[in-house]
C-alpha cells in the first residue's frame, strides 16, 4: 500500500481547530496544498517521509486562517499606491501630504487622497473646498472619507463634476453647502459622488493594479488573513486579480463581489456565483442601499444624536432595491446589499422575502453587508430567510468617538454579534477596510471587550466569548462564501490555510488580544508571511 508523506509537518503546537469533534491538537499534517492529518504529534508522524519539512512551533498557537467577509481589497491596493494618505492629525498635515502629491502630478490631472477622518483631526471637522484650493488651483482634487460614503472637492474638482451653487441634490446624494452662504462647501455625499468617480477619475493604470495588489497582499497577508471578500469588484480589477492568481502575487483567496452595474453582462453570459477556483470565486452582486456609519449617513428609523430631523441617507429607493434583488434572485445570484440603518435593513428583507416568495431557492444565503442596526423584528425576519450578516468588527475599538453619534441605547443593538448568535443569525468577521483596520485581532478584542481605544465600553450586551470570535473570524466567513466544506477549520481535506500566533488569544487578557504577534500566516500550505 502507498504511503503518502506530508509536504510539511507543524508540530508542538497549539492548534486551535474550530473543530467542535476535535477542538484542539498539537499537530497539522500538509499535502498539495490541503490538510491530510490532524492530531497529536504521535498521530501524525506516520506522515512524516524523508522530504517532509517539520516546523517545530513550541506551544505556539496555530488557527484556520483568518477570513475579511467584506473589505475592499485591490482598490485599497491601488491607492495605497497611487492616492495621498490623508489619516494624519490636522488639516494641515493633510494638505501637506497633497501638495506631494501635485508636486508630481502635472497640471491639469487628478490629485486624490484616501482615508480622511474628521474626528481624528485637531479640527474635528469636515475638510472644506478651500483647504483643498490651497494646495492646488491647477489641480482638481478629490478626498475619500474613510468611510467611503463622503468626498470632498476642490474647486476645479466641483467643475468637472458640474457641480455649482445652484445645483440640486441628485437622488441618493447631497451637497454639502455653507449654512450662512449656501455655497457649495466642497462636501459631496453618496451618490452624488458616482458621476465624478466613475466617468471623470482616471482609471488607474493596469501596472498600477498590479502594484496595488503585491501591496494589499502583503499587508492583510501579516495580518493573518488567508481568504478576503472584495466587497466591490470592477472588471479591471477582476482582470487584475486574474493576472495575480496566474503569476503567484495573489497571495489571499478571494471572493469577489461584483459591483452591480456588471451583473447584466455576467447574467447574460450565463454565470452565477460560485464560479471559479479555490483562489479566484465570482461570488454575489454588491449593491449600496444607504450611508456609513463612520461618516453618520446610515439610514435610520430615528434621528442621530443632537439633530431633530437627519436619518441619514437612503441611497437606493425601495422600489429601486426591490426590483433589482428580484432580478438578481431570479437570475441565481447571491445578492450583497449593504445597509447599515434599521430602516435600510428593513426596505432590504422585504426584497429578499419577496424575491424568494417568487422564485423559491434553497438556501440562497443573501446577505445584508454590515447591518448594523437591528431590532428583533429584523433578526427573526434574517433567521427565518437564512441571511448572512457581515457587521463591522473593528469600530468599537478604532471608531469609539463616533459612538456618541448613536447614542447608548442604539448601542445594545448595533454590531450586534451576541444577537446574531441568540437569534440564529449566520454573522462573519468584516472590517469594511479602509473605513474600518483590517487586523482581524483587533476585530476578535473589539467584539469580546466592545470597550474603544479610550477604555469606553459601548453596548456591552453584545460581547462575544473569543472563541465565539475565532469562529465569526474563520468558519463563518468560509460559510458566508459558500465554502464552509472547504476552508474555516481546520480539519482532514481542508485547504491547509493557517494562522501562526505568538500567544492563544483564549488564554490571555482580553484587552491585550490586538496586540498578539502574528509569526506566520500559510494558504495553500505554503508560507506567504514569516514575522
Amino acid at each position: 500500500m502507498t504511503t503518502y508523506h506530508a509536504d510539511t509537518v507543524i508540530r508542538r503546537a497549539n492548534v486551535i481547530t474550530i473543530d467542535p469533534s476535535q477542538p484542539r491538537a498539537t499537530a497539522v499534517a500538509m499535502r498539495d496544498g490541503r490538510i491530510i492529518g490532524v492530531g497529536s504529534d504521535t498521530d501524525v508522524a506516520t506522515l512524516v517521509g524523508p522530504n517532509t519539512k517539520t516546523l517545530d512551533l513550541a506551544g505556539k498557537t496555530v488557527l484556520p486562517g483568518f477570513i475579511d467577509a467584506h473589505i475592499h481589497v485591490l482598490s485599497s491596493g491601488t491607492r495605497h499606491v497611487m492616492a495621498a494618505d490623508c489619516s494624519l492629525p490636522t488639516i494641515g498635515d493633510i494638505q501637506a501630504a497633497l501638495r506631494e502629491r501635485v508636486a508630481v502630478t502635472p497640471p491639469g490631472q487628478w490629485v486624490q487622497g484616501f482615508k480622511f477622518d474628521d474626528t481624528k483631526t485637531t479640527e474635528n471637522r469636515f475638510l472644506r473646498r478651500e483647504d483643498l484650493d490651497a494646495v492646488s488651483a491647477e489641480h482638481p482634487i478629490l478626498v475619500s472619507h474613510r468611510a467611503g460614503h463622503v468626498y470632498f472637492g476642490n474647486t476645479l474638482a466641483l467643475e468637472r463634476a458640474g457641480y455649482h451653487d445652484e445645483s440640486p441634490d441628485p437622488p441618493g446624494g447631497r451637497l454639502g453647502r455653507n449654512p450662512d452662504t449656501g455655497r457649495l462647501d466642497g462636501v459631496i455625499y453618496e451618490r452624488a459622488a458616482d458621476d465624478l468617480r466613475e466617468h471623470h477619475l482616471p482609471v488607474e493604470s493596469a501596472d498600477t493594479r498590479r502594484e496595488g495588489l503585491r501591496v494589499i497582499c502583503e499587508m492583510l497577508n501579516r495580518a493573518g488573513l488567508t481568504s478576503v471578500h472584495d466587497a466591490r469588484v470592477t472588471d479591471y480589477e477582476l482582470r487584475t486579480y486574474q493576472e495575480g492568481r496566474d503569476t503567484g502575487d495573489l497571495t489571499l483567496r478571494v471572493y469577489a463581489l461584483m459591483w452591480y452595474r456588471y451583473f447584466p453582462a455576467l447574467r447574460d453570459a450565463g454565470i452565477t456565483a460560485g464560479m471559479g477556483d479555490e483562489r479566484l470565486r465570482i461570488g454575489g452582486i454588491k449593491m449600496v442601499a444607504d450611508g456609513a456609519i463612520a461618516s453618520r449617513t446610515a439610514y435610520l428609523s430615528e434621528p442621530y444624536v443632537g439633530s431633530c430631523c437627519d436619518h441619514g441617507i437612503l441611497t437606493m429607493t425601495e422600489d429601486e432595491i426591490a426590483g433589482n434583488v428580484m432580478e438578481m434572485h431570479a437570475a441565481g445570484f447571491q445578492v450583497c446589499i449593504h445597509a447599515n440603518g434599521d430602516s435600510t435593513i428593513d426596505y432590504v428583507l422585504k426584497a429578499y422575502e419577496a424575491a424568494q416568495a417568487a422564485y423559491p431557492r434553497p438556501d440562497p444565503r443573501h446577505r445584508v453587508e454590515h447591518c448594523t442596526l437591528v431590532n428583533p423584528d429584523l433578526l427573526t425576519r434574517m433567521n427565518r430567510l437564512g441571511a448572512v450578516a457581515t457587521p463591522f468588527c473593528t469600530y468599537v475599538y478604532y471608531h469609539g468617538e463616533k459612538m456618541q453619534f448613536y447614542g447608548e441605547e442604539r448601542l445594545q443593538w448595533m454590531f450586534a454579534q451576541r444577537s446574531f448568535m441568540d437569534y440564529g443569525v449566520m454573522s462573519t468577521g468584516a472590517t469594511d477596510y479602509p473605513p474600518g483596520p483590517f487586523e482581524p485581532l483587533m476585530g476578535i478584542q473589539s467584539c469580546v471587550t466592545r470597550t474603544d481605544s479610550d477604555g469606553r465600553e459601548w453596548g456591552l450586551n453584545q460581547r462575544i466569548s473569543v472563541e465565539d470570535a475565532l469562529r465569526i473570524y474563520t468558519l463563518n466567513g468560509a460559510y458566508a462564501g459558500f465554502e464552509e466544506n472547504l476552508k474555516g477549520s481546520i480539519e482532514v481535506g481542508k485547504l491547509a490555510d493557517l494562522t501562526v500566533l505568538a500567544e492563544d488569544p483564549t488564554a490571555i487578557d482580553p484587552f491585550g488580544i490586538k496586540d498578539i504577534p502574528v509569526e506566520r500566516t500559510i494558504v495553500g500550505g505554503k508560507t506567504v508571511y514569516e514575522g
